[in-house]
């Protein structure tokens, strides 16, 4: 049976009341039935290890973007386009978790909170805290209340030290973009799968074209019409594809695999990158969509060291531009080579950890008790 119809199965047959209960006043084994489509989400989510890989390889990628930055003072280009493969994967797992267990906005928002936030203020607060105790450690950082609260309420501002449209710790631009693509998609929640379709995609391109004609300084109207939140609605397309097993053979698979990775591999060689939403958004769809159609056709082994990396994907991402400035602190000690590679082991592990001791730990206490959970796969 194919996949995406295996997971549509297990859902169905775990959401029915046996037939012994059907009508009955009050449904006593509701609870189970509840924490077992719960666990058949995760389990089903879970088969889609390509997608945590990807993530991993992502994660890695922006580490590499960085750390080359710091080390021959030109990033390496391509590394960026992570950020773009995290934006089709996020359309399509949000896609795909609501599918097959749908939820209210409420709990959606819930969720995301719960999975984005903890994490995201300790980092900003600890970065924040540590300047203040340490300025000559962060010699052109300028904190602002305003900016501040700005960051961790997810609001585009200009950062008064370089008036970049950027959080306090730089990585949260992307996550600026993520909670802004929550929030509509929450409230596409509110409407039948193929009318969130047509909402999602019609806000998607109406800011798009918004953007194109908008002439004005206001950060949010700039930020948020910008084509690379079409990242988003592609990967919600490929999510509607696996839904309805409109997913092509595996052949097509492989094809889309190596067609994303050979224009990532030109556009990084010749150093293009505008427009961004085509040199980087189409090789990310193209890559993501390999990678589902393969495993949706085939199984995928279990690497175990990326598989934990995938997981801590998230925590390696606030992390490392943090913990490549620290050692950068030290790149007297480093030839170029070492501290490039030192920087990525640091930043996996530091990453990792992060992830282990207080990412996971903040969203398993957080969680909620009695709403639909999001697996870990999701974004």
């Amino acid at each position: 049976m194919k996949l995406a119809a295996a997971i549509r199965a297990e859902f169905t047959h775990a959401m029915d009341p046996p037939p012994r209960m059907q009508g009955r006043g009050t449904d006593h084994r509701a609870p189970f039935r509840q924490w077992l489509s719960q666990r058949l989400l995760e389990t089903a989510l879970a088969r889609l290890l390509s997608l945590q890989y990807l993530r991993a390889f992502s994660a890695f990628g922006v580490v590499a973007f960085h750390a080359q930055g710091f080390t021959y003072g030109r990033a390496l280009v391509i590394g960026s386009a992570g950020v773009d493969v995290f934006f089709v994967v996020s359309g399509f797992v949000m896609w795909t978790v609501t599918a097959y267990r749908p939820q209210t906005p409420a709990d959606f928002l819930l969720n995301r909170i719960v999975r984005i936030v903890p994490m995201y203020w300790f980092v900003t607060l600890s970065f924040i805290f540590a300047a203040i105790l340490f300025p000559t450690l962060f010699p052109r950082l300028v904190l602002s209340a305003s900016h501040t609260l700005a960051s961790l309420f997810f609001i585009p501002m200009r950062s008064p030290s370089n008036h970049e449209i950027w959080p306090v710790v730089v990585p949260g631009w992307t996550l600026n973009y993520e909670t802004f693509f929550y929030a509509i998609f929450a409230l596409a929640l509110f409407l039948e799968n193929t009318k969130r379709l047509l909402f999602v995609a019609a806000a998607f391109l109406a800011l798009t074209l918004v953007g194109r004609f908008y002439t004005g300084n206001s950060p949010p109207m700039i930020f948020y019409t910008d084509p690379i939140m079409l990242e988003f609605l592609a990967g919600i397309l490929l999510g509607r594809m696996f839904e309805q097993d409109r997913l092509p053979q595996l052949r097509w698979g492989y094809i889309s695999l190596a067609a994303g990775l050979l224009l990532f591999l030109v556009s990084g060689r010749l150093e293009i990158e505008s427009p961004r939403a085509a040199v980087w958004g189409i090789p990310a769809l193209l890559l993501v969509a390999g990678a589902v159609i393969i495993e949706k056709n085939r199984n995928v082994p279990l690497a175990p060291a990326l598989a934990v990396l995938g997981d801590a994907s998230y925590s390696i991402y606030l992390t490392h531009t943090l913990t490549i400035s620290a050692i950068a602190k030290f790149k007297a000690y480093f030839t170029p080579a070492s501290f490039f590679v030192a920087s990525l082991v640091l930043s996996g592990l530091i990453g990792v950890s992060a992830w282990r001791l207080l990412e996971r730990p903040f969203a398993e206490f957080l969680k909620p008790r009695s709403s639909v959970q999001q697996p870990h796969l999701a974004e």
